[in-house]
């Protein structure tokens, strides 16, 4: 508690009596105080009194500008900036990515089939299942992000 609340709790003690605060904020007529041994109803009076005041405030709000909040919302711009870039580069690879497999895929399909077929099938079903377990482990990684 501060020196000024302090000295608010003061001045209000001595305006009102304890059980006037009680009764006027509470709603608790003080006859019930009354009937509560000495030291719980001091506790309750120091504790309604003191919610009277309301709620101790952060003391850097009071130290906030509006220079301070034009700081704190350019940063926020710069950071959707690069989520924004950043996105962008991420579907520029996986278009990479992808043309790189076809291309692969393609020049095995070219070469392979007129060769020898035995050896496409196996080639052909090796990446089916490496297809397979990388859209598997991007569906798992999907599931598990929904879930945090």
């Amino acid at each position: 508690m501060t020196e000024e609340d302090k000295k608010e709790l003061a001045e209000a003690e001595n305006s009102e009596t304890d059980e006037d605060i009680i009764e006027d904020n509470f709603g608790i007529e003080p006859e019930i105080l009354k009937n509560l041994p000495p030291e719980a109803r001091k506790v309750i009076q120091i504790g309604m009194s003191s919610h009277r005041f309301g709620p101790m405030q952060n003391p850097l709000t009071q130290k906030l500008t509006s220079q301070h909040i034009d700081k704190i919302l350019e940063i926020s711009e710069k950071d959707d900036e690069r989520a924004f870039k950043d996105a962008g580069e991420s579907r520029k690879y996986t278009l990479i990515y992808i043309i790189l497999f076809s291309a692969l895929f393609i020049f095995l399909t070219v070469f392979l089939v007129g060769s020898d077929v035995e050896l496409y099938k196996e080639i052909v079903k090796l990446f089916a299942i490496f297809l397979g377990g990388l859209g598997s482990g991007f569906g798992i990684k999907g599931y598990m992000d929904r879930n945090k």
